[in-house]
């Protein structure tokens, strides 16, 4: 007998079930749900270049969702796509700001950290969209709002810095 029409059994197609990017949802969004702060501390001044505070977490659900359907897409081994351990540490490193955002902003009370925050989380993605592009542009469409966003948010961060002291750092606004 032959073992030459032997072939290995094929790996069971990739799924993922409806309830599991619910529940990363609610665990990268636990502390958001615990700390729901009005503002990061008393005498603060929000930059006028600020959306009203409605529009943080329609945005914030919106964006949530591209990026996990893009990070689904990611995870897929089906899809042939380099450095995907590389952009997979990436993408926790944004789920990793993205978690500790409000805590760093209105429980700390320090917009050094959340500018810092947001700018990270716009490098960060820029890199991830540049390095996916070459092997998916279905992914890297899917995070361009990200980017188009926190590119933004980057702006208004820096300029809420610039005006509002930073209790946790005790410096004064620059100006």
């Amino acid at each position: 007998m032959s073992d030459a029409s032997f072939s290995p059994p094929r790996p069971a197609p990739f799924r993922v079930r409806w309830w599991q990017p619910l529940l990363f949802w609610l665990i990268v969004n636990g502390w958001g749900f615990v700390e729901r702060g009005a503002q990061p501390f008393a005498g603060h001044q929000p930059s006028p270049l600020q959306p009203p505070g409605w529009v943080f977490p329609v945005m914030w659900f919106t964006l949530n969702v591209f990026q996990i359907w893009g990070d689904i897409r990611l995870l897929d081994p089906a899809r042939p796509i380099r450095d995907r351990g590389l952009l997979i540490g990436l993408q926790a490193l944004t789920w990793a700001i993205y978690a500790s955002f409000s805590l760093v902003y209105f429980t700390l009370g320090s917009s050094i950290l959340a500018a810092a925050w947001t700018i990270t989380f716009f490098v960060v993605t820029s890199a991830c969209i540049a390095l996916v592009a070459r092997d998916d542009r279905g992914i890297a469409l899917i995070w361009t709002p990200l980017i188009l966003w926190t590119g933004f948010a980057s702006v208004v961060g820096v300029h809420n810095a610039l005006i509002n002291p930073d209790p946790l750092f005790g410096t004064p606004a620059l100006w």
